[in-house]
């Protein structure tokens, strides 16, 4: 079968009526699968060239911003239905279209979640190389998901723990920063941040649901000082909702902590919250475990005055 690429250059220009059966067969394949007939064809001729044209220029997409489509088209893609002797084409958004609303609404939290321009500069090639050496496995699962993850694609997140110093925040953000270099849309969060964000938002009596679709729904999330900020009943049964989504949604999500999951959020040895065993089930679930340990790197080199 001769491809639409290939039929167009040669057959625009013409007349409506220049066009036959059996271009429209050859162009559109669904034609001929369903076999309809050439009266049917016909009488579509100026429905069926504009889907002919409309899905040349989707095949050749380069993303939402440089869509070749006009006017109310642009971010939709046309398939074509049958219905008894009627042809129709139905629109609905495109895939490009709905990954360019994920990447402006992360990009939108982005800057009000935490992040800070020092975390730029973590990246893979300045990662402590006696941590690489001392956690292969480690180190070998998060460069692989640096490179190759691509967004709807479901993975395993990741749970890192320790002691503060060792590196964990580090690594974490220079996946995240290699993912961004991908274009992998991904939004990193410091655990205090979430929640200082819920209480400004509900002390100035705004509405908490886009920020918690935001990191419900990020491509990737990573969370850094998972369970070391002060939380309550409120913030703990919104952090489940975000969570408990991204665990049936199968969507990536790193932690880092100075807790093991048997120990986030208690006090005392009892949970915060109801909330709190369901939430560790969902993580054990979602995410490898790695535990680092060694040096603080934070306290080389100190000097003292006394």
């Amino acid at each position: 079968m001769q491809h639409i690429q290939q039929i167009l250059p040669k057959a625009w220009g013409k007349p409506d009526d220049a066009y036959d059966a059996a271009f429209f067969r050859d162009a559109i394949p669904e034609l001929a699968e369903w076999r309809v007939p050439d009266d049917v064809i016909l009488r579509h001729r100026a429905l069926l060239l504009d889907f002919i044209r409309q899905r040349q220029i989707c095949a050749a997409c380069a993303g939402y911003e440089r869509c070749g489509k006009e006017g109310d088209l642009k971010g939709f893609t046309e398939s074509l239905e049958r219905y008894g002797p009627q042809l129709s084409v139905r629109v609905q958004r495109c895939g490009p279209y709905l990954e360019h609303l994920v990447r402006r609404r992360v990009e939108r939290w982005a800057s009000i979640s935490g992040s800070l321009p020092q975390d730029r500069a973590y990246r893979l090639d300045n990662f402590p190389a006696e941590q690489r050496r001392k956690y292969p496995r480690l180190w070998a699962f998060a460069q692989t998901f640096a490179e190759t993850y691509e967004p709807g694609q479901p993975a395993d997140g990741l749970y890192i723990f320790g002691p503060p110093g060792v590196g964990k925040t580090h690594l974490m953000l220079a996946v995240f920063n290699r993912l961004q270099e991908r274009g992998v849309p991904c939004l990193v969060v410091r655990s205090d941040s979430i929640f200082d964000r819920m209480r400004h938002i509900i002390a100035d009596n705004g509405d908490l649901e886009p920020l918690l679709e935001a990191y419900a729904t990020a491509p990737v999330l990573g969370i850094d000082e998972f369970a070391q900020e002060r939380a309550n009943e409120f913030t703990l049964e919104k952090l489940f909702r975000v969570i408990n989504h991204r665990f049936h949604s199968r969507l990536p999500t790193w932690f880092t902590s100075n807790y093991a999951p048997p120990q986030i959020y208690r006090r005392q040895g009892q949970d915060l919250h109801d909330s709190v065993s369901p939430l560790r089930s969902r993580i054990l679930q979602m995410a490898k475990l790695a535990r680092m340990d060694g040096e603080d790197a934070r306290q080389r080199g100190l000097q003292s005055l006394t």
